[in-house]
């Protein structure tokens, strides 16, 4: 890994950000409808016929198939390639982000250079959670009102991993935010709902937030709440005075993907913004 440099593993985390945005894509589909994520295998979804592994490679498979499914010769819609090109690109966009943050800018030469810092790597591989896992979340919660556990579930076990490589958050500090800021946000759940007299939060934001804590500390995970929460404020309160009048619930939004949008930019500059805003408020 010492002599590997920086352009070699951006096409890694491009090749595997293809592959999490391929398993992403199964996720949107079978998790609302109840179907396993593990069975039945990949098939075609017309005429069911099983698709072999040469063409269920992200983005590859689509263009030698030429937008049209081997079995049926049914189109195949560019969606899917389109989502698995963009994971792949934000996947190289987080080890990027994490090389820049450390170095405070990418210089050419870095291209050239090895990743040898155990904490750049932590940085990335929690940046890169994160940013692909914003896409099932936005995708599934506005459409059924879920978020799959595969992410927040899942989130919660990919800070426990990460916090095992030195450099990066600590062990402790993993556990501590996932439980902190899980609990507490079930808390504040448990008691809007008694005042209001209806369901406040749901479980699913509560595991997600739970699993933010995990990779980004109990700081971090608070800090996502709160710019969660003034986006919720800005984007749901015109939204719901222009859905009023059709009276069918279409003015509510889930909170799920105002946690997911909030994430990777608090993990990113939280403590920019934190002490910008203390700046501002007492003038230091």
């Amino acid at each position: 890994m010492k002599e590997i440099p920086l352009w070699y593993w951006l096409a890694v985390f491009f090749a595997l950000g293809a592959c999490v945005g391929s398993f992403y894509n199964v996720i949107v589909y079978r998790m609302p409808r109840g179907i396993s994520l593990i069975n039945p295998p990949s098939h075609c979804p017309l005429c069911k016929k099983r698709i072999p592994i040469r063409y269920n490679l992200p983005i590859v498979g689509w263009l030698w198939l030429r937008g049209k499914s081997a079995c049926c010769h049914q189109p195949i819609s560019v969606i899917y390639p389109i989502g698995e090109a963009l994971c792949g690109l934000l996947g190289a966009l987080a080890l990027f982000a994490a090389v820049a943050v450390s170095h405070g800018s990418v210089v050419p030469a870095l291209f050239a250079a090895p990743v040898v810092d155990p904490a750049v790597w932590a940085f990335a591989l929690g940046l890169f959670w994160l940013l692909l896992g914003a896409y099932p979340v936005c995708a599934v919660d506005c459409k059924y009102k879920l978020i799959p556990d595969s992410i927040s579930v899942g989130g919660v076990v990919a800070g426990l991993l990460i916090s095992l490589i030195p450099g990066g958050i600590t062990p402790m500090a993993s556990l501590l935010g996932a439980v902190v800021a899980g609990g507490g946000l079930y808390l504040v759940g448990w008691v809007a709902t008694k005042v209001l007299k209806k369901e406040a939060m749901g479980f699913g934001d509560v595991k997600l937030l739970a699993g933010y804590g995990a990779l980004m500390g109990l700081t971090g995970a608070v800090e996502t709440l709160v710019v969660a929460a003034v986006l919720g404020i800005v984007v749901m309160v015109p939204y719901s005075k222009m859905a009023a009048g059709k009276g069918d619930g279409s003015g509510q939004i889930p909170f799920g993907p105002f946690l997911a949008v909030a994430a990777p930019f608090m993990y990113l500059w939280g403590d920019t913004l934190f002490e910008l805003y203390v700046k501002l408020v007492f003038g230091e």
